[in-house]
């Protein structure tokens, strides 16, 4: 890009053309060594990724996916034992006595029991109704868990993209600096310009250049951190999400409809702990085989018996406690994220409309701002002002310009946090 009309000043045409051309070689070098210092590290857009199946490839990798597995195999187990005929294992008891080692008259008597433990009055319907909560808040679980994970790759697609634009646009302003800078000093050895002009100029050229370090670190730190959420080295091409039409917190929000579930599967863990003992009933089955002496009979015998618990163990009270302080805790919980859920749909709410305000805004300043920079240019053409001040003016339209991109970058953002907040998953 050329800022000086040849025609203003014709006994430098000469120097103007290399000077183009010098601004079109330092241009094609930046972006060349940029391509080349940075290729390792760039991400490839993917057409074919979407959100959803890039949310499936990161829950697959995540480290709580282990988590979700174990609990489903800790509710299968809850459930199954539920259906069970019996609370616990049989077992097998038996003794033998003889008075051989006394009166040695040949009295024996043998004896084998097998006892059946049995459930508690209440005590099996209380596990069924802990499957039946345990079942429901599986798939709250699952669903919370896609919800979460949702918003951690929308935050970091978002910084990514805000970071890769930021970078992009301050080699942008530094390359044009550099071919002011290459302007300026053909200039200032023709005498046309001061050597105060040309010190003006690389100083802002060295400026941007430390500023486009900065965000090409932010970049490399952004590329990293979503390498090592879902293991992958491209990005979906389009990350833009339509807005929701939702606008409240319903009982169906994931994080929400996790906490109720959550209420109900402890009140169902402290019924059971209410109902069940440390000692159950029993049917026990009875042989026996008896002799008084030698010259009796043998006499063998078959019985039944029954065994009941007077009362419930001492130990169950403070179980019963524990259950209920577990319970109020999750009832805690259900409060809270309900206010968490309300805070955050409240704040994204107010990023998004202050976010499409300032937009608004900014659509205003930037055409004044086009207008303006190219008066300005024909005006420092003509050397109407300093070259200072026309790069004063030229890094405020940039400004302008990059502020501008970046808020159509948070909009993006804004509508992906709006959504996250009112429940919706990737």
């Amino acid at each position: 890009m050329t800022y000086f009309i040849a025609g203003q000043r014709p006994g430098l045409f000469r120097k103007i053309v290399l000077s183009g051309l010098l601004t079109v070689a330092i241009s094609t070098f930046n972006v060349a060594w940029a391509i080349e210092a940075h290729e390792a590290e760039k991400l490839q857009l993917n057409d074919h990724l979407t959100l959803s199946s890039l949310l499936d490839i990161t829950l697959k990798r995540h480290p709580h996916a282990g988590v979700l597995t174990a609990r489903a195999a800790s509710i299968d187990a809850e459930t199954k034992y539920a259906k069970r005929w019996l609370p616990d294992t049989t077992s097998l008891t038996g003794f033998h006595m003889s008075d051989r080692a006394f009166d040695d008259i040949g009295a024996y008597e043998n004896e084998v029991a097998l006892s059946f433990p049995l459930w508690l009055p209440g005590e099996k319907k209380a596990q069924t109704r802990l499957g039946e909560a345990l079942n429901i808040a599986r798939a709250s679980d699952e669903a919370e868990f896609r919800w979460r994970v949702s918003g951690q790759l929308r935050q970091q697609l978002w910084e990514l993209k805000l970071a890769a634009r930021q970078w992009e646009l301050g080699l942008e302003q530094e390359q044009r600096l550099a071919g002011v800078l290459a302007q300026v000093t053909l200039f200032a050895e023709a005498g046309e310009l001061s050597r105060a002009d040309q010190l003006a100029t690389m100083e802002e050229l060295a400026i941007w250049k430390g500023e486009t370090m900065l965000l090409e670190a932010e970049y490399m730190d952004a590329i990293r951190l979503y390498r090592s959420t879902t293991g992958l080295e491209t990005v979906p091409s389009i990350i833009e999400e339509p807005l929701s039409e939702l606008q409240e917190i319903g009982q169906e929000h994931p994080a929400l409809r996790q906490a109720i579930n959550h209420v109900a599967e402890s009140s169902a863990t402290t019924q059971v702990i209410r109902e069940r003992s440390n000692l159950r009933p029993s049917l026990d089955v009875f042989w026996r085989d008896f002799s008084g002496d030698r010259r009796s009979p043998d006499v063998d015998a078959l019985g039944i018996g029954f065994a009941m618990p007077i009362g419930k163990s001492p130990r169950r009270d403070p179980e019963v406690a524990k259950a209920y302080e577990a319970f109020a805790m999750a009832e805690a919980e259900l409060l809270e994220t309900r206010r968490a859920l309300e805070l955050q749909l409240h704040e994204a709410n107010h990023v998004l409309h202050t976010t499409r305000e300032r937009l608004e805004n900014s659509d205003t300043i930037v055409k004044a701002a086009t207008e303006r920079h190219e008066l300005d240019k024909l005006a420092f053409e003509l050397g109407e002002f300093s070259t200072r001040e026309w790069l004063r003016r030229l890094s405020r339209f940039k400004e302008i310009e990059r502020s501008h991109e970046l808020l159509l970058i948070q909009q993006g953002a804004a509508i992906a946090a709006y959504n996250q907040a009112v429940g919706e998953s990737l």
